[in-house]
């Protein structure tokens, strides 16, 4: 009896083995497993560019401040009743134009007396000195007539610059502001009329981090940005840079000079600042998008023979969309700058090769 239950045991495991056989394809090698092959050998579409040789700058950003190259509020020196306005709110004027008179006849009449004052004193110290050479007056009364004839010239002088001062000029040739008085207004002095800035060349300040300074000098190019400018790049070079580090912002100031023969940069605009520190023209370059961050490290996936290759890289600079790659690629070597989500290291690949169009600018450039 033992004996046929042992029998019909082997006899079932028999027939559950038979079963799988043939339920299961793969262990017949005729199924899934047969055709996974197939599946891995079919190369994976990618765009790939070669990497390049290129310039590659060090920038610093930062945020500026424009301001006039020259500015000032002019004001009246004198107090007076505004005779005329010479200038129109917005205008250019050269140095030295006139641009608001004073009434001057209070100021004409005392330079009159004091003219004649210097006539009479003149007169009489000539009158003395010939009778001292008759020995008809004393030699200190001749002293005397001729310090009176100092005093007299002296004010003469004060009274011609009085009347002088009733005419308002420009001190350098700029763009006036808004008007702040009127015809007959009454000023004194300190009294502001107008603004005069001079924007022909515009000033940026902005602030760079201390560890910038091995760098920075005089000369170096600046560019700037505007969202008044949407696209547009205005670029001059560092005219002026601080002598001292702020201690409690470990950054240093920095003067720009821009050109600006269009006037369209006006004082207090705001500018994002890009500061060339230095550039390189035989940097290794490639497509940031190329870039497979995994942690800490960077990899690129490099087409050999066909195949994708991943790489660890170790990169520099970053500028407009490129990445400089200081070791891990070669310049020529073909790297998957698309479709890197697709790909696993070995794995075959169809590399469409995307070649940077023609005059495009170098990184950094």
């Amino acid at each position: 009896m033992r004996l046929i239950w042992q029998i019909l045991l082997i006899a079932g495991l028999g027939a559950g083995a038979a079963g799988a056989w043939y339920a299961v394809p793969e262990l017949r090698g005729d199924g899934p497993r047969a055709a996974a092959p197939d599946r891995a050998a079919r190369p994976v579409n990618v765009v790939a560019a070669p990497a390049r040789i290129g310039e590659i700058a060090t920038v610093a950003e930062a945020v500026g401040t424009l301001r006039a190259n020259e500015a000032v509020t002019v004001n009246s020196k004198q107090t007076g009743i505004i005779r005329a306005i010479r200038f129109e709110e917005g205008q250019w004027v050269e140095r030295g134009s006139v641009l608001v008179e004073l009434d001057d006849a209070e100021a004409r009449a005392q330079l009159a007396v004091a003219e004649a004052d210097r006539r009479n004193a003149q007169q009489l110290l000539e009158r003395s000195r010939t009778l001292l050479t008759r020995q008809a007056v004393a030699e200190a009364r001749v002293d005397e007539l001729a310090a009176a004839l100092d005093r007299a010239d002296a004010a003469a002088r004060a009274a011609r610059a009085r009347l002088q001062e009733l005419v308002v000029t420009a001190p350098f040739a700029g763009q006036t502001g808004l008007r702040r008085v009127s015809p007959g207004a009454l000023v004194t002095s300190g009294t502001a009329i107008t603004t005069l800035d001079d924007i022909r060349t515009v000033k940026l300040d902005f602030r760079v981090p201390e560890a910038a300074l091995g760098g920075l000098r005089p000369g170096l190019a600046v560019s700037a940005t505007s969202p008044a400018f949407p696209g547009e790049t205005f670029t001059g070079n560092v005219a002026v840079i601080d002598t001292r580090v702020d201690p409690v912002t470990r950054a240093v100031e920095v003067v720009a000079s821009l050109p600006n023969d269009r006037l369209r940069l006006r004082p207090g605009m705001f500018m994002n600042v890009g500061l060339t520190l230095s550039s390189r023209a035989d940097a290794v370059l490639i497509a940031e998008e190329a870039l497979v961050p995994l942690g800490e490290r960077q990899f690129v996936f490099v087409v050999t023979d066909g195949h994708a290759r991943r790489r660890a890289v170790t990169i520099g600079q970053r500028r407009r969309g490129m990445v400089e790659v200081v070791e891990g690629v070669k310049p020529g070597e073909l790297v998957v700058v698309r479709g890197t989500q697709r790909v696993r290291d070995g794995a075959p690949v169809e590399a469409e090769q995307e070649l940077p169009p023609a005059g495009r600018p170098a990184a950094g450039s």
